[in-house]
């Protein structure tokens, strides 16, 4: 039986037979999934219609996890279950290692610290 997973700055930690198991959202990991997959475009449409050979490379690209290690851990979480986690942490790496929700946020600060905050009128704007 398979938790749900818990979702971090570059990083999502899954549980498989009661031990953490943490994909990390690294550059290598990006380039490993595009090499094997011819774009990481094409790695998600894999995902969805749940393509063993590209869940099994994503999920070693993240893991660490190689060979048979890698096919059982991902055969004990569950194909579906590890589908829908592997298509979101694809989306993290293609968010630099963020949620969407992460990467919103850190944008709204950024324009904050900036000053960078849209004016409300036109007038505003260039008083500025």
């Amino acid at each position: 039986m398979s938790t749900a997973p818990i979702y971090a700055r570059g990083v999502v930690t899954v549980i498989i037979n009661g031990d953490p198991v943490e994909l990390r959202c690294t550059p290598r990991a990006a380039a490993a999934i595009s090499k094997a997959t011819g774009g990481i475009q094409n790695a998600l449409n894999s995902l969805i219609s749940i393509d063993y050979a590209v869940l099994l490379v994503t999920f070693s690209a993240a893991s660490g996890k190689t060979g048979e290690a890698a096919e059982q851990a991902l055969f004990d979480y569950g194909i579906t279950p590890m589908a829908r986690v592997l298509y979101q942490f694809t989306l993290m790496l293609l968010n630099g290692g963020r949620t969407e929700e992460e990467r919103r946020a850190d944008a709204e600060a950024a324009a904050q610290g900036n000053g960078e905050a849209p004016a409300t009128t036109a007038r505003e704007a260039a008083a500025s």
